[in-house]
Protein backbone atom coordinates (compact mmCIF):
# COMPACT_ATOMS: atom_id res chain seq x y z
CA UNK A 1 0.00 0.00 0.00
CA UNK A 2 1.55 3.21 -1.12
CA UNK A 3 0.40 5.98 1.52
CA UNK A 4 0.51 9.87 0.82
CA UNK A 5 0.48 12.56 3.18
CA UNK A 6 -1.17 15.58 1.84
CA UNK A 7 -1.70 19.35 3.02
CA UNK A 8 -3.24 22.38 1.84
CA UNK A 9 -2.52 24.06 -0.13
CA UNK A 10 -0.79 20.89 -2.00
CA UNK A 11 0.70 20.26 -5.69
CA UNK A 12 -0.62 17.06 -6.39
CA UNK A 13 1.29 16.52 -9.63
CA UNK A 14 4.22 16.86 -7.76
CA UNK A 15 3.08 14.58 -5.07
CA UNK A 16 1.14 11.62 -6.66
CA UNK A 17 1.58 9.30 -9.58
CA UNK A 18 -1.53 10.19 -11.77
CA UNK A 19 -3.39 6.85 -12.37
CA UNK A 20 -7.22 6.44 -12.33
CA UNK A 21 -8.72 5.34 -9.24
CA UNK A 22 -11.54 4.39 -7.24
CA UNK A 23 -11.77 6.43 -4.08
CA UNK A 24 -13.59 5.75 -0.86
CA UNK A 25 -13.97 8.82 1.19
CA UNK A 26 -14.69 8.93 4.84
CA UNK A 27 -12.83 9.35 8.25
CA UNK A 28 -13.10 5.49 8.94
CA UNK A 29 -12.47 5.34 13.19
CA UNK A 30 -12.19 2.08 13.85
CA UNK A 31 -12.95 0.61 10.52
CA UNK A 32 -16.11 -0.78 11.50
CA UNK A 33 -18.20 -3.05 9.79
CA UNK A 34 -20.36 -0.01 8.58
CA UNK A 35 -17.23 1.72 6.79
CA UNK A 36 -15.76 -2.11 5.53
CA UNK A 37 -19.21 -2.33 3.58
CA UNK A 38 -17.89 1.14 1.94
CA UNK A 39 -14.26 0.36 1.43
CA UNK A 40 -15.74 -3.42 -0.18
CA UNK A 41 -17.83 -1.80 -2.45
CA UNK A 42 -15.16 0.97 -3.78
CA UNK A 43 -12.79 -2.25 -3.73
CA UNK A 44 -14.64 -4.49 -6.37
CA UNK A 45 -15.39 -1.41 -7.98
CA UNK A 46 -11.63 -0.85 -8.57
CA UNK A 47 -11.18 -4.66 -9.69
CA UNK A 48 -14.16 -4.44 -11.98
CA UNK A 49 -12.44 -0.89 -14.03
CA UNK A 50 -9.08 -1.95 -13.44
CA UNK A 51 -8.48 0.89 -11.40
CA UNK A 52 -6.57 1.88 -8.19
CA UNK A 53 -8.45 1.30 -4.87
CA UNK A 54 -7.63 4.13 -3.21
CA UNK A 55 -9.30 5.75 0.09
CA UNK A 56 -8.50 9.53 1.77
CA UNK A 57 -9.10 10.11 5.67
CA UNK A 58 -8.11 12.90 7.59
CA UNK A 59 -6.23 13.43 10.45
CA UNK A 60 -6.64 15.13 13.40
CA UNK A 61 -10.74 14.58 13.73
CA UNK A 62 -12.50 17.65 12.34
CA UNK A 63 -13.49 18.31 15.82
CA UNK A 64 -9.90 19.11 17.17
CA UNK A 65 -9.72 21.81 14.68
CA UNK A 66 -13.15 23.17 14.34
CA UNK A 67 -14.00 22.98 18.28
CA UNK A 68 -10.59 23.92 19.71
CA UNK A 69 -11.44 24.50 23.72
CA UNK A 70 -13.26 21.19 23.93
CA UNK A 71 -11.23 18.26 25.37
CA UNK A 72 -8.98 16.72 22.00
CA UNK A 73 -10.68 13.53 20.58
CA UNK A 74 -9.38 9.91 20.87
CA UNK A 75 -10.02 7.68 18.88
CA UNK A 76 -11.24 3.44 18.46
CA UNK A 77 -8.05 3.35 15.67
CA UNK A 78 -5.23 5.99 15.97
CA UNK A 79 -3.65 6.49 12.75
CA UNK A 80 -1.40 4.07 12.58
CA UNK A 81 -3.48 1.50 13.49
CA UNK A 82 -6.01 2.27 10.88
CA UNK A 83 -3.28 2.43 8.34
CA UNK A 84 -2.62 -1.08 9.38
CA UNK A 85 -6.52 -1.78 8.82
CA UNK A 86 -6.41 -0.52 5.67
CA UNK A 87 -3.83 -2.43 4.25
CA UNK A 88 -5.19 -5.87 5.20
CA UNK A 89 -8.28 -4.85 3.96
CA UNK A 90 -5.96 -4.37 0.38
CA UNK A 91 -5.86 -0.82 -0.37
CA UNK A 92 -3.77 0.04 -3.23
CA UNK A 93 -3.24 4.24 -2.56
CA UNK A 94 -3.85 5.66 1.08
CA UNK A 95 -4.77 9.37 1.23
CA UNK A 96 -3.92 10.99 4.75
CA UNK A 97 -5.21 14.44 4.85
CA UNK A 98 -3.94 16.94 7.04
CA UNK A 99 -7.59 18.63 8.54
CA UNK A 100 -6.28 22.26 9.37
CA UNK A 101 -8.34 25.63 9.49
CA UNK A 102 -7.32 25.86 5.62
CA UNK A 103 -8.44 22.94 4.46
CA UNK A 104 -11.84 23.85 6.62
CA UNK A 105 -12.63 26.75 4.67
CA UNK A 106 -12.73 24.73 1.37
CA UNK A 107 -15.47 25.03 -0.41
CA UNK A 108 -17.81 22.33 -1.68
CA UNK A 109 -16.54 23.24 -5.19
CA UNK A 110 -12.69 23.69 -4.32
CA UNK A 111 -12.38 20.35 -2.66
CA UNK A 112 -14.23 18.50 -5.66
CA UNK A 113 -11.47 20.21 -7.55
CA UNK A 114 -8.21 19.63 -5.31
CA UNK A 115 -9.73 16.47 -3.75
CA UNK A 116 -10.99 14.60 -6.22
CA UNK A 117 -10.46 16.05 -10.06
CA UNK A 118 -6.57 16.31 -9.51
CA UNK A 119 -6.44 12.75 -8.04
CA UNK A 120 -7.55 11.52 -11.31
CA UNK A 121 -10.49 10.04 -9.03
CA UNK A 122 -13.38 8.63 -11.52
CA UNK A 123 -15.28 6.81 -9.09
CA UNK A 124 -16.16 7.81 -5.52
CA UNK A 125 -17.65 5.75 -2.71
CA UNK A 126 -18.79 6.77 0.65
CA UNK A 127 -21.61 6.60 2.81
CA UNK A 128 -25.26 8.17 2.58
CA UNK A 129 -24.53 10.89 5.35
CA UNK A 130 -20.73 11.79 4.32
CA UNK A 131 -20.65 15.56 4.13
CA UNK A 132 -17.42 17.93 2.99
CA UNK A 133 -16.51 21.47 2.12
CA UNK A 134 -17.39 24.62 4.12
CA UNK A 135 -19.00 23.65 7.41
CA UNK A 136 -20.43 20.26 5.62
CA UNK A 137 -22.49 21.82 3.10
CA UNK A 138 -21.64 19.42 0.41
CA UNK A 139 -23.31 16.51 1.00
CA UNK A 140 -23.77 12.78 -1.03
CA UNK A 141 -26.61 14.64 -3.43
CA UNK A 142 -24.04 17.54 -4.37
CA UNK A 143 -21.06 14.91 -5.15
CA UNK A 144 -23.49 13.43 -7.57
CA UNK A 145 -24.88 16.20 -9.32
CA UNK A 146 -20.73 18.08 -9.38
CA UNK A 147 -19.70 14.28 -10.79
CA UNK A 148 -21.86 14.28 -14.30
CA UNK A 149 -19.60 13.82 -16.75
CA UNK A 150 -16.33 13.86 -14.75
CA UNK A 151 -16.62 10.66 -12.35
CA UNK A 152 -19.45 8.38 -10.94
CA UNK A 153 -20.46 8.80 -7.74
CA UNK A 154 -21.79 5.62 -5.03
CA UNK A 155 -23.44 6.15 -2.06
CA UNK A 156 -23.94 3.22 0.53
CA UNK A 157 -26.60 3.02 2.60
CA UNK A 158 -27.43 3.26 6.14
CA UNK A 159 -26.24 -0.34 7.74
CA UNK A 160 -27.98 -0.97 10.70
CA UNK A 161 -27.98 -3.55 13.58
CA UNK A 162 -30.95 -3.96 15.46
CA UNK A 163 -32.76 -0.66 14.33
CA UNK A 164 -29.58 1.53 14.59
CA UNK A 165 -26.64 2.65 12.57
CA UNK A 166 -23.25 1.24 12.90
CA UNK A 167 -20.70 3.67 13.64
CA UNK A 168 -17.91 5.02 15.22
CA UNK A 169 -20.47 6.93 17.81
CA UNK A 170 -22.24 3.99 18.40
CA UNK A 171 -19.15 1.84 19.54
CA UNK A 172 -18.05 4.67 21.46
CA UNK A 173 -21.55 4.86 23.69
CA UNK A 174 -20.21 1.30 24.14
CA UNK A 175 -17.10 1.56 25.76
CA UNK A 176 -18.21 4.32 27.59
CA UNK A 177 -20.90 2.33 29.62
CA UNK A 178 -18.56 -0.51 29.88
CA UNK A 179 -20.40 -2.74 27.52
CA UNK A 180 -17.44 -4.00 25.64
CA UNK A 181 -18.91 -7.49 25.26
CA UNK A 182 -21.19 -5.74 22.56
CA UNK A 183 -19.01 -4.00 20.47
CA UNK A 184 -17.81 -6.93 18.36
CA UNK A 185 -20.66 -6.95 16.27
CA UNK A 186 -20.18 -3.47 15.50
CA UNK A 187 -16.86 -3.58 14.81
CA UNK A 188 -16.31 -6.81 13.41
CA UNK A 189 -13.85 -7.71 16.36
CA UNK A 190 -13.51 -7.24 19.69
CA UNK A 191 -12.09 -4.09 20.64
CA UNK A 192 -8.13 -3.36 20.97
CA UNK A 193 -5.80 -0.87 22.59
CA UNK A 194 -1.69 -1.69 22.21
CA UNK A 195 -0.04 -0.16 24.92
CA UNK A 196 3.99 -0.46 25.49
CA UNK A 197 5.19 -2.56 28.71
CA UNK A 198 8.24 0.49 30.02
CA UNK A 199 9.08 -1.73 33.13
CA UNK A 200 9.61 -4.72 35.17
CA UNK A 201 6.46 -6.76 36.09
CA UNK A 202 5.78 -7.70 38.79
CA UNK A 203 5.10 -11.39 40.34
CA UNK A 204 2.89 -12.41 43.29
CA UNK A 205 2.03 -16.40 43.60
CA UNK A 206 1.09 -17.21 40.14
CA UNK A 207 0.16 -14.33 38.95
CA UNK A 208 2.16 -11.83 36.65
CA UNK A 209 0.95 -8.11 36.97
CA UNK A 210 1.84 -5.49 33.96
CA UNK A 211 1.88 -2.28 33.81
CA UNK A 212 0.81 -1.52 29.94
CA UNK A 213 1.07 2.39 28.96
CA UNK A 214 -1.22 3.51 26.84
CA UNK A 215 -1.85 6.45 24.13
CA UNK A 216 -3.04 9.28 24.93
CA UNK A 217 -4.98 8.67 21.66
CA UNK A 218 -6.99 5.93 22.28
CA UNK A 219 -10.89 6.02 23.99
CA UNK A 220 -10.82 4.11 26.70
CA UNK A 221 -13.68 1.86 28.24
CA UNK A 222 -15.13 3.39 31.35
CA UNK A 223 -12.97 2.82 34.29
CA UNK A 224 -13.58 -0.81 35.95
CA UNK A 225 -11.91 -3.97 35.67
CA UNK A 226 -12.43 -6.21 32.73
CA UNK A 227 -11.39 -9.94 31.45
CA UNK A 228 -8.90 -9.04 28.63
CA UNK A 229 -6.96 -10.95 25.81
CA UNK A 230 -3.57 -10.65 25.74
CA UNK A 231 -1.41 -10.55 22.45
CA UNK A 232 1.96 -10.64 23.45
CA UNK A 233 3.11 -11.42 19.70
CA UNK A 234 3.64 -14.91 20.31
CA UNK A 235 1.40 -16.28 22.26
CA UNK A 236 -2.32 -15.14 23.46
CA UNK A 237 -3.16 -14.89 27.26
CA UNK A 238 -5.81 -14.71 29.59
CA UNK A 239 -6.08 -11.53 32.04
CA UNK A 240 -7.89 -8.91 33.66
CA UNK A 241 -7.46 -5.88 33.45
CA UNK A 242 -7.76 -2.95 35.99
CA UNK A 243 -7.69 0.33 34.93
CA UNK A 244 -5.07 2.88 36.68
CA UNK A 245 -6.44 6.32 37.75
CA UNK A 246 -3.48 8.35 38.70
CA UNK A 247 -2.68 11.68 39.17
CA UNK A 248 -0.82 12.27 34.89
CA UNK A 249 -1.88 12.44 32.28
CA UNK A 250 -0.41 8.53 30.61
CA UNK A 251 -3.07 6.28 30.45
CA UNK A 252 -1.91 2.87 32.25
CA UNK A 253 -3.70 -0.31 32.48
CA UNK A 254 -2.59 -3.09 35.19
CA UNK A 255 -2.75 -6.13 33.80
CA UNK A 256 -2.93 -9.18 35.92
CA UNK A 257 -1.94 -12.72 34.33
CA UNK A 258 -2.06 -16.35 35.81
CA UNK A 259 0.62 -18.40 34.63
CA UNK A 260 2.36 -16.29 32.47
CA UNK A 261 6.15 -15.92 33.54
CA UNK A 262 7.36 -14.54 30.23
CA UNK A 263 9.53 -11.71 30.39
CA UNK A 264 6.98 -8.76 29.58
CA UNK A 265 9.57 -5.61 29.64
CA UNK A 266 9.89 -3.58 26.85
CA UNK A 267 7.02 -5.62 24.81
CA UNK A 268 4.41 -4.09 22.66
CA UNK A 269 0.85 -6.05 23.82
CA UNK A 270 -2.03 -5.83 22.22
CA UNK A 271 -5.26 -5.73 25.03
CA UNK A 272 -8.48 -7.20 24.02
CA UNK A 273 -11.46 -5.79 25.91
CA UNK A 274 -13.90 -9.37 26.55
CA UNK A 275 -16.23 -8.85 29.28
CA UNK A 276 -17.05 -5.81 32.13
CA UNK A 277 -16.49 -7.46 35.40
CA UNK A 278 -17.35 -4.89 38.42
CA UNK A 279 -16.40 -0.95 38.96
CA UNK A 280 -12.94 -0.40 40.69
CA UNK A 281 -12.37 3.28 41.04
CA UNK A 282 -9.60 4.08 43.21
CA UNK A 283 -5.87 6.37 43.01
CA UNK A 284 -3.42 4.39 42.67
CA UNK A 285 0.33 5.02 43.82
CA UNK A 286 2.03 2.29 42.22
CA UNK A 287 1.60 -1.50 41.34
CA UNK A 288 3.39 -2.45 44.65
CA UNK A 289 0.77 -0.47 46.93
CA UNK A 290 -2.08 -1.66 44.79
CA UNK A 291 -0.78 -5.23 44.40
CA UNK A 292 -0.37 -5.73 48.48
CA UNK A 293 -3.96 -4.41 49.10
CA UNK A 294 -5.75 -6.24 45.87
CA UNK A 295 -7.80 -8.98 45.93
CA UNK A 296 -6.87 -12.48 42.76
CA UNK A 297 -9.40 -11.88 40.61
CA UNK A 298 -8.79 -14.64 38.50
Amino acid sequence: METIYLEHPHTISATVKSAPCVLALGFFDGVHVGHRGILQAAKEMAEQKGYKFSVMTFYPHPKDIIFPDQEPMTYLTPLPVKEERFQELGVDQLFIVKFTPDFARLSPEEFIQHYILELQCKHVVAGFDYHYGYKGKGNMQTLTEAGRGKFDVTTIRKIEQHEQKISSTAIRERLAAGKVEEVPSLLGHSYEVRGNVKQHSLFYRNHQFIKVDISKEYRLPKLGVYRVEVDAGDRLYKGVCHQMTVADAQPSLLVQVKDCFADMHGKELKIKWLEYMFSKQRETAGMNDYIQRDEMVI
